[in-house]
């Protein structure tokens, strides 16, 4: 490039920025963004093939250079004109970071039916193309496969949350609904207040009523997700119906575990697993 000397630069060896799904961490970035379940082999694939399509576009536009120093001074200021929008060195997490990312005209894929879809567009097939990576069949069927893979895992989630709220959380908040009942009708016998009592039977009787609705309302969701054959309109209907239906019942639950003794609650408790596992 002509450079015939790099100036030093001092390593860093915090961690700047923990949120960001690309972190640049001294003289690295890092790729954040994979799940803990997830291999990391198709996401370098995407990556790699990005990359060797930014060097291709650089080499071909130096070589052709007469003076290339003043060609790769070019290329870094319109790369970084036209893609500093993605630059943020805030809190990742925060809601504010969306709406600024909103404001910078950046896309937000909240989950991962949609995000699989990007398999399927124009631009993602002619690089993979282009590149001799990926074919459009191959990238079609790596499309299916990861919307039917998220389908069958919400299945498996509802699923396990349907039973463990019928034969674990429900049947124990209706024994410890039984105890503060008779704890109420105890008191109300000794001629003292039940006030505290019955406040905490209404609260429990209020989550475990919500939470039967929800379980029901979850057991009825998973039958008919079931049923559907065509593979999109599957995953959707799991993401839509489905996981909205068994996070609804978790907030129930969740609630009632921060208000009944860690004795009857039949799994460990948050602060358990924690601090004491």
């Amino acid at each position: 490039m002509g450079v015939d000397l790099l100036p030093r630069f001092p390593l860093d060896n915090s961690d700047r920025n923990r949120t960001s799904p690309f972190a640049f961490t001294g003289n690295k970035f890092e790729f954040r963004m994979v799940g803990s379940a997830m291999s990391c082999a198709s996401p370098n694939i995407v990556l790699n093939t990005i990359a060797a399509e930014s060097f291709d576009e650089f080499a071909t536009r130096l070589e052709k250079s007469k003076n290339v120093k003043k060609e790769a001074s070019a290329i870094v200021a319109e790369v970084i004109k036209n893609h500093k929008r993605v630059i943020f060195n805030g809190n990742g997490y925060s809601a504010e970071w969306e709406k600024e990312a909103e404001k910078r005209g950046l896309p937000n894929v909240k989950n991962s039916v949609d995000a699989h879809k990007a398999f399927t567009t124009r631009k993602a097939k002619d690089i993979f193309a282009k590149y001799g990576v990926l074919s459009n069949e191959e990238l079609h069927s790596r499309y299916e496969i990861y919307i039917e893979q998220y389908a069958k895992i919400i299945n498996i989630e509802g699923q396990t949350a349907l039973k463990m709220a019928k034969t674990l959380f429900i049947p124990s908040v209706i024994r410890y609904a039984e105890t503060l009942s008779d704890a109420v009708i105890k008191a109300k016998q000794a001629g003292v207040s039940t006030k505290t009592q019955s406040q905490l039977l209404e609260e429990v009787t209020f989550l475990l009523e919500s939470a039967v609705k929800k379980t029901a309302a979850l057991e009825s969701e998973l039958a008919k997700a079931a049923k559907i054959q065509e593979t999109v309109k599957k995953a959707e209907t799991y993401r839509d119906n489905v996981f909205t239906a068994f996070t609804s019942l978790r907030e129930d639950i969740d609630a009632l575990e921060t208000i009944m003794p860690e004795a009857a609650w039949p799994v460990p408790v948050y602060s358990e697993m924690l601090f004491n596992l």
